[in-house]
């Protein structure tokens, strides 16, 4: 029954992801499908399996606009503008409800970056000039290198802190099924200059204790990170966390939340991510809700919010 309902609910997704890339090109915008079923494409044998819950294009952040209007020409519902600019100030995506189908609405997260807050330094345009196209139903479109959608498979694991093992089934995938064709050489190199070194080291490293993925004892070597961290990053991240339900982490901060600072490579990037999930913007928050606030309002909300996170960290760990 699971397996028939992710395959009925791929189908409607894979629609509607064709909807839109045709609406943006149609604009004269080339989105890049991000994970989802570029990915799987790639990867498994039908792609419809693959459980993907929204869909993720990455366009230019000079094309958003048009963009926008593209996709509400279809029938698509944008946010507010309070929350677009609370999004564009604070985030790297914006969230698009697609028309229904089949009796259900899709999420779009329309991207113009990959990570928040500037803690990485992703070179877009130099992924952008190495993806390659690919044909989806009769549409061709655009996807990332393999070299490029492993380095953001790292990136986005930390974004849910790897709870949900599909991406890390996908990383294991991808090593074994293009470890001998993938340039090893440009995706150390890139992970040092974008400051994902300890995230890639992470993911491909529990792909290989955990998946059995057939990843090179020299290229683990070639970006290992201290002992400590190491010994830190494995005594949180166990097989136990790994498998822990969704909606238990995203309830509050839990035992892996520290993960998210434990996995930048560079200490500036640390004590920004550190700082912002002690005391983030009330924005982030709230979203446009939190314009009228006043100082105070945003001060009793931040103590507020840190004793809740402070309690539920204390009480899952």
């Amino acid at each position: 029954q699971a397996a028939t309902q992710i395959a009925f609910d791929g189908m409607l997704r894979l629609r509607q992801t064709l909807q839109a890339v045709d609406a943006l090109q149609s604009a004269g915008i080339e989105p890049i499908l991000l994970k989802g079923y570029a990915l799987a494409a790639l990867l498994y044998d039908d792609p419809i399996f693959r459980p993907s819950t929204d869909i993720d294009l990455l366009i230019r952040r000079s094309e958003v606009d048009a963009a926008c209007s593209a996709l509400e020409r279809i029938g698509g519902r944008l946010p507010s503008r309070e929350t677009a600019a609370v999004q564009f100030a604070s985030s790297y995506d914006l969230p698009v409800m697609m028309p229904s189908a089949g009796g259900k609405a899709g999420l779009l997260e329309l991207h113009w970056d990959l990570a928040p807050r500037g803690l990485f330094s992703l070179d877009l345009d130099a992924w952008r000039a190495r993806s390659g196209e690919f044909r989806v139903e009769g549409l061709t479109a655009l996807r990332f290198s393999p070299e490029d959608m492993l380095l953001h498979l790292a990136l986005h694991m930390r974004k849910h802190r790897y709870v949900g093992l599909r991406w890390l089934c996908d990383v294991a995938e991808l090593v074994r099924h293009h470890s001998a064709a993938l340039d090893w050489p440009y995706v150390l190199s890139t992970a040092r200059t974008a400051g994902v070194r300890v995230l890639l080291y992470t993911s491909l490293q529990l792909a290989q204790r955990l998946l059995q993925a057939p990843v090179d004892a020299g290229v683990l070597r070639a970006i290992e990170p201290s002992a400590l961290r190491r010994n830190l990053l494995q005594s949180v991240l166990t097989q136990n966390a790994l498998l822990m339900p969704v909606e238990r982490d995203e309830a509050g901060w839990t035992q892996l939340a520290p993960t998210e600072i434990l996995l930048l490579d560079r200490p500036m990037s640390m004590a920004r991510e550190l700082g912002y999930r002690l005391a983030p913007p009330s924005e982030a928050m709230l979203g446009a809700e939190a314009a009228g606030m006043t100082r105070s309002q945003r001060l009793t909300f931040g103590a507020h919010r840190l004793a809740d996170r402070t309690a539920a960290l204390f009480k899952h760990s």
